[in-house]
């Protein structure tokens, strides 16, 4: 039988698993004020760059300590796991550990809403683009069990009996779910419906197969121990080779443009901007370790979060494509998740962990823009 996950190592794995998906020196000069929000101080970088917020500009930034945001339910509801204390703790290292469960999260009124509660830690949320079902994982040591649930009546289905690694699964469309199987070195990709029903969702020889993600009729996925990146063609069947030593991919909305980050030397990633085919069209950010990374709904942003090799230095920018102009928003953040912007564009998710008297805790800020 498979041990189940205790909470602390869940929290350690979730974010391992993520930083395998780097700080930067500047001659501009940089200011920073200091907010405060329930007692909570935050650092906000002002970067004095006369062109920096010619189009875009920091609101405020809203931390939540103890849950953990996942996505974007609605343009002001996130969805979020947090410590389930209704349910008996399980007892081990001499500490209580309680399981994490998924809530719908307002945040005008910082009510919670019930998603799904029990035994299990659960975890990975990501919600249909159409934000009718919400993919999630019930978590073991290194994989978890897939399920999907339809929001609106709370049934759910599971994705299948194959294990699905922390870091993997993403929505190819308003209904399917896509997912290379734990652990990857089968090369086993697997699409499957909101209703449960799974089919192979492509033909590959390939193995190590992880990262992957579908734009219009291309899936895009990193294998083999070169981490090639491959993109197959889900309409003539054929793969092609996109590149090498790359860390992981993520299309822009429309498909034209791939984000793409890549270990250039040890110690050292960069990441890019390509086309569709996989050529390099601008260097985003180079330096030792970068995170969380996502295109804004528009395309015409991405953001990031770095740390230098100390990790003293953990900071979130996010830069303009077409202009590769940056914006430095905060000093205080290392992304344990995926970034995620809200519909609009105009808000920004991010979570990250703090080690708290003997136990790490995650803080989930949200980052209103304009």
């Amino acid at each position: 039988m498979k041990k189940k996950l205790g909470t602390r190592k869940w929290v350690l794995l979730s974010v391992a698993a993520l930083l395998l998906l780097s700080a930067c020196s500047s001659d501009e000069t940089v200011s920073k004020e200091v907010i405060e929000k329930s007692g909570t101080r935050i650092t906000v970088m002002d970067n004095q760059a006369e062109s920096v917020y010619t189009r875009l500009k920091l609101e405020r930034i809203d931390k939540l300590e103890g849950v953990r945001g996942m996505d974007w339910a609605s343009e002001d509801s996130i969805v979020v796991s947090q410590e389930n204390k209704a349910i008996p703790a399980e007892i081990w290292d001499g500490q209580k550990h309680y399981p994490q469960n998924l809530y719908l999260y307002d945040l005008s009124s910082g009510q919670q809403t019930p998603l799904k509660e029990g035994k299990d830690n659960l975890g990975g949320a990501l919600l249909s683009p159409d934000k009718t079902y919400v993919f999630y994982k019930a978590g073991y040591e290194s994989s978890g069990i897939g399920y999907i649930m339809n929001l609106a009546t709370g049934d759910t289905v599971k994705t299948g009996e194959g294990e699905i690694a922390m870091g993997e699964g993403t929505w190819s469309d308003n209904t399917h779910v896509l997912y290379s199987e734990f652990p990857p070195v089968a090369g086993k990709v697997v699409r499957v419906d909101a209703y449960g029903k799974s089919e192979p969702a492509m033909q590959t020889e390939a193995k190590y197969v992880a990262n992957v993600i579908q734009s219009g009729t291309k899936i895009y996925f990193t294998a083999e121990e070169d981490s090639r990146l491959i993109a197959y063609d889900t309409q003539t069947k054929t793969s092609e080779v996109l590149g090498t030593g790359v860390m992981w991919v993520i299309p822009s909305p429309d498909g034209s443009r791939l984000a793409v980050q890549k270990r250039v030397a040890p110690g050292k990633v960069t990441l890019f901007v390509t086309d569709g085919a996989g050529n390099e069209l601008s260097t985003v950010y180079s330096g030792f370790q970068i995170f969380g990374t996502n295109w804004s709904p528009d395309g015409s942003k991405l953001a990031y979060s770095t740390s230098s090799e100390n990790g003293n230095e953990n900071r979130l920018f996010i830069t303009e494509v077409e202009t590769n102009e940056q914006t430095p928003i905060s000093d205080e953040m290392q992304a344990s998740d995926q970034l995620r912007w809200s519909p609009s564009g105009k808000k920004l998710l991010g979570t990250t962990t703090v080690w708290k008297g003997e136990a790490y805790q995650f803080i989930t800020y949200v980052i209103t823009l304009s």
